[in-house]
């Protein structure tokens, strides 16, 4: 299986149209018309949807309307902010984005920024915020019933990016956790805008990857390197720590290279 990741909006058609019958290509869909994933999806590509669920971005067609639920700026993302899940139209608005993206063929959602519980446990207090910061028990209750939703309702796979706090916390208070997660994804293990993790950070993601593989779990990652030596050792690395899926970028945007 080819697994290709592409969210730049002008490179996204011809991923898919490099994708062939059961390799997996996870996208953004946003611009993308229906048709373009449509066909995609009847030639068998497997399709993975982008789905922002903790963050709000000021190029997304909706940010007007959600732009009062802004917690604090996302550190290294212009115009990207960290957004109060809590709120209930924020959640009926994800679980439509959800159902709109299984619609045009999408069987599984790449969820970003879950993120967002952490944020709220340690690091939005204190900062310069534009609302009062949610509890982290209401944040995660609030992901969890979105998830689960997404699950149960939609029965698309979901694939948290990220959030180790969050899927640790799902598995510990969740008994049917390993129902509503069965995948996750981690960026930069090894790599990051193309140098070197720094070992403390390799060190933690490699923690939680491995409790990963514990539970049971698929685990896929992202390196940003542009070296085919660098390359070599992710797959390497992964492969002695059972991650199975592995895409190489070269690019922070993730133009599906």
């Amino acid at each position: 299986m080819a697994l290709r990741y592409c969210f730049e909006e002008s490179k996204v058609r011809k991923t898919l149209e490099r994708s062939r019958k059961n390799d997996l290509a996870v996208i953004d869909s946003d611009g993308i018309p229906v048709s373009v994933i449509k066909k995609a999806r009847n030639r068998g590509v497997l399709i993975y949807d982008y789905l922002n669920v903790g963050a709000l971005e000021r190029e997304r067609s909706y940010y007007n309307r959600f732009k009062h639920l802004r917690i604090a700026s996302y550190d290294g993302w212009t115009g990207e902010y960290w957004v109060d899940v809590t709120d209930t139209e924020w959640r009926s608005h994800l679980f439509e984005e959800a159902e709109k993206k299984k619609k045009a063929g999408a069987i599984g959602l790449y969820i970003d920024n879950t993120d967002i519980m952490w944020m709220c446990a340690e690091a939005l207090d204190g900062m310069d915020t534009m609302r009062k910061v949610p509890d982290e028990q209401d944040v995660f209750e609030a992901l969890a019933g979105l998830l689960r939703d997404i699950r149960y309702k939609l029965g698309l796979v979901v694939m948290p990016n990220g959030g180790d706090t969050f899927v640790r916390a799902l598995f510990a208070l969740c008994a049917d956790a390993d129902k509503i997660v069965q995948t996750v994804n981690q960026e930069g293990v090894l790599y990051l805008d193309n140098q070197r993790q720094r070992k403390a950070d390799t060190a933690y993601y490699t923690k939680y990857l491995d409790w990963c593989v514990s539970k049971g779990l698929y685990v896929r990652g992202i390196e940003y390197t542009k070296s085919r030596t660098a390359a070599l050792r992710c797959r390497a690395y992964y492969a002695a720590h059972g991650y199975k899926g592995l895409y190489i970028s070269k690019h922070k945007n993730l133009e599906g290279d």
